[in-house]
């Protein structure tokens, strides 16, 4: 005849375990370096960071448009160095990718148009570039995801005896290029809307159209 024999673990017992293994699965995360013994006044040393190299994304420049898989898209990096919270620093970051890919988007839009005005009448060339201001002033940034984040921990000498601690965070967003495309095509609309005169609105017809067709390259 099987016996079972019982046994009771104290519930205490059981949370230091859990708390044990959910402390060393959560160091295996990070890369701990430790910092030269001897340092001088103002050096700084890497005390721990999120990866054990450095990713190549982070070398990508603040704005670029890259196909991937056959479809544009926009991809932009943000960097923040000094805050002494990680989670502000991160904040922060997430916070400069949106001012970062808005700050790009104005110059796409005004790099699109600048091409398609090439040879146009230059009696328009004045109203055409205030139009251009505007539009890229109003279109908004849609559908941006954060797709990779780096960090590192940083140990600064501060005295002999005594040191701080700071963050560098670099982090990557992503946005569709179509999502681009609509609201500044949808700007550009509003925009012909309220040209002075119906010769003004074709001529900006055809510049949107011909700068539409740098899409697809």
């Amino acid at each position: 005849m099987n016996k079972w024999i019982l046994i009771r673990v104290p519930v205490v017992v059981v949370f230091l375990l859990s708390s044990v293994f959910l402390a060393s699965c959560s160091k295996k995360s990070l890369v701990e370096v430790k910092p030269v013994k001897k340092a001088k006044v103002g050096e700084e040393f890497v005390v721990q960071k999120s990866e054990s190299k450095t990713p190549k994304w982070t070398e990508d420049p603040e704005f670029q448009v890259v196909k991937e898989k056959g479809e544009k898209v926009i991809y932009v990096t943000a960097e923040i160095y000094g805050q002494k919270e990680k989670r502000a620093a991160e904040r922060i970051a997430e916070s400069e990718l949106r001012k970062k890919i808005a700050e790009g988007i104005k110059t796409l839009v005004q790099s699109q148009f600048g091409e398609a005005m090439k040879g146009t009448n230059e009696t328009y060339s004045e109203s055409f570039n205030s139009y251009v201001v505007t539009v890229a002033e109003n279109i908004p940034v849609v559908g941006l995801i954060v797709t990779n984040t780096y960090w590192e921990k940083i140990q600064r000498v501060k005295s002999e005896n005594e040191v701080e601690y700071i963050y560098r965070v670099i982090k990557r967003g992503k946005m569709p290029y179509n999502n681009y495309t609509a609201a500044r095509d949808k700007a550009w609309q509003d925009v012909i809307n309220r040209a002075a005169t119906e010769d003004e609105k074709q001529q900006l017809r055809r510049l949107v159209e011909e700068m539409k067709q740098g899409d697809s390259v």
